[in-house]
């Protein structure tokens, strides 16, 4: 690891202050191991979902899910983004009261927000006949379950992240969770256990059971010394900051879903699970720009007051990284995608490879435009950062409303696509603007039209 760690050093100097560098450097290496061997569990899990249960009830699964999720960033609350927000700003202070109180406020806030969600829309699918809700009503009574917990795992693992356990803040959700879940897929598929969909979720219900379990130990281990003394939470603004980072968290959980949330509507359940497992592949895309936010805000954050000239270098060395690490994962999608479609899953499978290319393009534009919504937010600019992302998923959801009728998932991509490369454009202005920060890639011609 220490090679590689001299490697990227070399290959991405520049003159960033040494302790960050290294920071930014080891915390990437750490996560990429993780996140690999993470992403070998999930599509594990997936292949043994779709080969032993069919690719019907696996669309189930996912269209519960899929709403259970949004649910989830409504608990949340922008909680998640609060502890990792300010904590870091706390910890320079040396402000111990503050860190615990805002851990307790945090999770306080989730476990009543969970309770409230959760009841209001079994009530609601309960009450009133709504389309592809109220027929999943025992499937919907059995996740809602998971709400809690989903959102306890979030923001806890935030909590060890901005106190800079990079890789103990990714253990419960990148390791634990989908290992122990692939485990008893794999047990159920093995011993030839009559699963449905409602006991797949049941399945999903009990590993989270498990995995919040550990995280809570692991958090009670790392957080003893701010609870020596129990103090109210006296930030300001913690209100309106809530508001748009659950805006911005929940627009852009949409802005991944809303294709899938529709396709109910105009085509077949089982598309929806490709359309997924195409997704699941074109994410591959998006790690390292997942790979730096384990690291990159608690960073942005901290330097909250720096010079420009720092954020500028960390900007465009992090732009550089997610770069020249998803333009291989890129190629590697485009040549191999219908193999791996359809050898891994199955020859109906093959039919989300245009959808895999265009998602994956979409989310190559990260490395191009580099990680502007990430400074925005931890730069107190969550403002503009919402806004381009309402863009986004009102242009989205409007391409897709048009597209998938006519072009099933493929035109969902095509949606995405479309809608990823304003929203990647509005961010660069938004961060161009506001924090003074622009792409590598875009220097050079910003310094030619001042000429």
């Amino acid at each position: 690891m220490k090679l590689l760690q001299s490697i990227l050093e070399k290959v991405l100097k520049s003159d960033l202050p040494t302790a960050d560098r290294t920071r930014l450097v080891k915390g990437i290496i750490h996560s990429f191991i993780i996140q690999g061997i993470s992403m070998v569990l999930v599509f594990t899990g997936n292949w043994l979902l779709v080969k032993f249960f069919g690719a019907e009830k696996y669309g189930v699964y996912v269209h519960v899910f899929n709403w259970i999720s949004i649910l989830t960033m409504l608990a949340l609350g922008g909680q998640e983004d609060i502890v990792l927000s300010r904590m870091p700003k706390y910890i320079a202070q040396n402000n111990q009261l503050q860190i615990g109180a805002i851990i307790r406020h945090a999770n306080t806030r989730v476990a009543i927000s969970s309770l409230l969600i959760s009841g209001v829309f079994l009530l609601l699918i309960q009450l009133f006949p709504v389309p592809t809700l109220s027929e999943y009503r025992s499937q919907f009574l059995i996740a809602a379950g998971t709400i809690y917990l989903s959102a306890f795992l979030t923001v806890n693992q935030n909590v060890l992240q901005a106190l800079n356990h990079v890789r103990l803040s990714q253990v419960t959700e990148r390791l634990l969770k989908p290992f122990v879940f692939t485990l008893i897929i794999a047990a159920a598929g093995w011993w030839s256990i009559a699963v449905d969909a409602s006991r797949l979720i049941g399945i999903a219900l009990i590993n989270l059971v498990i995995c919040a379990g550990v995280l809570l130990w692991l958090v009670a281990q790392k957080t003893k010394p701010y609870f020596n003394k129990a103090e109210r939470y006296r930030g300001e603004g913690v209100s309106k900051q809530a508001f748009y980072f659950v805006s911005i968290s929940l627009l852009q959980l949409l802005a991944l879903r809303i294709g899938m949330l529709l396709m109910p509507y105009f085509i077949e359940e089982k598309n929806i699970g490709i359309f997924n497992i195409a997704a699941r592949f074109s994410d591959i895309i998006i790690y390292p720009f997942y790979l730096l936010h384990s690291v990159l805000p608690q960073l942005f954050a901290k330097h909250h007051s720096a010079g420009l000239s720092y954020k500028q270098k960390l900007y465009s060395e992090s732009t550089w990284i997610i770069m020249i690490t998803s333009l291989p994962l890129l190629v590697l999608n485009i040549a191999a995608g219908p193999w791996l479609l359809g050898h891994l899953f199955g020859n109906e499978f093959t039919a989300g490879y245009p959808a895999l290319v265009l998602m994956s393009a979409s989310y190559g534009l990260f490395g191009i435009f580099g990680p502007a919504n990430t400074i925005l937010m931890m730069q107190g600019k969550e403002k503009q950062s919402a806004f381009a992302l309402l863009v986004n998923v009102m242009l989205l959801t409007l391409l897709s409303r048009l597209l998938i009728p006519t072009q099933g998932i493929t035109g969902a991509a095509w949606a995405m696509l479309i809608s990823n490369i304003l929203y990647n454009i509005l961010l660069a202005i938004f961060a161009r603007y506001h924090t003074g920060v622009m792409s590598p890639f875009f220097i050079p011609f910003a310094k030619r039209s001042r000429v």
